[in-house]
């Protein structure tokens, strides 16, 4: 299985309303260029992440879907 190497996507914060966006490679400078708005919170690869999730163990996968989730 080819897994692409690198950040598939990048995930920005709205500073004032908290609004989540992900935006793709091809976009990503146009939330990162507007910084007074937009935080860039992380980037991540999103094959590699699915991958990870599949082949985990059951309580490995809960785990880490937990360390996903956001919270206020």
């Amino acid at each position: 299985m080819n897994v692409p190497i690198g950040p598939a996507a990048f995930v920005f914060r709205h500073k004032r309303t908290g609004q989540i966006v992900v935006v793709p490679n091809e976009r990503w400078h146009e939330l990162y260029d507007k910084k007074d708005d937009w935080e860039h919170t992380t980037s991540l690869n999103a094959c590699g992440a699915l991958q990870y999730i599949i082949d985990a163990k059951p309580a490995e996968r809960n785990r880490y879907i937990k360390s996903l989730t956001e919270y206020p």
